[in-house]
């Protein structure tokens, strides 16, 4: 198989991972349901250069390909607990099974799709091709390692501001709320101008709710 096919099938997947991405992100948009990705123009954008058979996208996405692994490692690793405790991600999925399976579905094939991408990017007549167009193809290992340190730092920066003082101060509001018959973990935190704000999880293993409070600095 020459370069051009091997760059032709990866660019027709990753239009068609984009297109149904994009389907899928108009139907929640318009149904009022929760959606985010980020990958379904710019899979389109890629696919379309590589089904064009260019070597410099090859390149680019692989080096992305690789800087990506590295970031989703480390966001689930390292990240995800902070925001979704075991506690959590078990009642979750106790109360919507359906909705968490496609979710973690949903995160697996997009892992899937990085993994074999990279790998038909990294084949011998697509590395030789790019060799004798005078292109370096080596390992794009520091990338991923990017990737990755990327995912350490952004996790101690959720820990300082999830487990600190401002995110107790916010558990504490909502405990007053809703009582001891809860477990509380921190979803999200502001603070500014003299005045905080958060989205406090309260769960246990019937309900979740997801409650929101503010503060005042000032007060004690």
């Amino acid at each position: 198989m020459n370069y051009r096919s091997i760059l032709k099938t990866v660019g027709v997947m990753l239009v068609l991972f984009g297109l149904i991405d994009l389907a899928l992100m108009i139907y929640c948009v318009v149904n009022g349901l929760g959606y985010s990705s980020s990958f379904n123009i710019f899979a389109i954008a890629a696919g379309v250069f590589l089904m064009r058979g260019s070597l410099r996208a090859a390149h680019v996405i692989t080096v992305l390909c690789a800087f990506i692994m590295g970031a989703l490692i480390g966001v689930t690793l390292l990240i995800l607990p902070f925001v979704l405790p075991i506690g959590l991600l078990v009642t979750q999925v106790k109360l919507h099974p359906g909705q968490s399976l496609l979710s973690w579905l949903a995160a697996l094939l997009c892992l899937g799709l990085l993994v074999w991408t990279y790998r038909q990017l990294r084949r011998a007549p697509v590395l030789e091709a790019s060799h004798a167009a005078g292109r370096r193809m080596a390992r794009p290992y520091f990338t991923f390692g990017v990737g990755l340190a990327f995912a350490i730092l952004m996790a101690a920066l959720l820990h300082v501001t999830l487990h600190g003082t401002a995110a107790s101060k916010a558990v504490a509001l909502v405990r007053q709320q809703l009582g001891p018959g809860y477990k509380y973990a921190t979803q999200s935190i502001q603070w500014g101008g003299g005045r905080g704000r958060a989205v406090v999880a309260a769960y246990n293993d019937h309900e979740i709710k997801y409650v929101p409070v503010q503060w005042d600095d000032q007060e004690p």
